[in-house]
């Protein structure tokens, strides 16, 4: 054998596998199968918080530029605030948060009202997760904003960018071991985002 052709052999098993590792991934691997690394439901597209047409205590629009500089974990409430709602407040928002270490500056926790909390509601926000961030959005545009992740967004919590786009979203639960659970998933991909992110 010539070392022309030699070269050509060795060239070959060299860039061989790589040709064909590019073939096999581009018109026989679906990107969409394969296994994710976030725990929550990946919003694709991700979500213009401003669709929401929020609305903070002082009638201000609450928009991207009120999320900048932060991670938002953000809450959808309804006018009642049973055990799902208090467990995902509590367990999978504040508790969260204290686990972040000294990540716990970089994220914000906010909750929407879509209609004027109870008294139980608010109640529990002033003795139990105080520090949250409260605005305002009428219940039919939240819907139909957050359409795209869900039928019914009240009770979800949802991951927003410094820039204004939502795009994790996770559920609430009744269930202790469900809510830790759920609160784990919301942790490990904080900690995620937050390690990949200079803000």
């Amino acid at each position: 054998m010539s070392p022309r052709n030699k070269n050509r052999l060795t060239l070959l098993a060299i860039v061989g596998p790589f040709v064909l590792f590019f073939i096999a991934g581009r018109y026989f691997v679906d990107p969409w199968e394969l296994p994710r690394e976030n725990q929550g439901e990946l919003l694709i597209p991700h979500i213009q918080l401003d669709t929401l047409a929020l609305r903070d205590d002082s009638g201000e629009p609450y928009d991207g530029e009120d999320t900048a500089g932060l991670w938002t974990l953000m809450y959808v409430a309804g006018a009642e605030c049973g055990k799902a709602c208090k467990n995902g407040l509590y367990y999978q928002m504040r508790q969260v948060q204290q686990t972040l270490g000294e990540n716990m500056e970089r994220l914000r926790r906010v909750i929407v009202h879509t209609a004027p909390a109870n008294p139980e509601l608010r109640a529990f926000l002033e003795d139990n997760v105080a520090g949250t961030v409260e605005v305002d959005g009428d219940p039919q545009t939240v819907r139909e904003a957050l359409a795209p992740a869900t039928d019914a967004p009240v009770g979800d919590i949802f991951v927003v960018s410094p820039d204004g786009q939502i795009f994790l979203r996770y559920p609430t639960h009744d269930s202790m071991d469900a809510t830790l659970e759920e609160a784990e998933n919301i942790r490990l991909d904080l900690e995620r985002t937050l390690k990949g992110s200079l803000i």
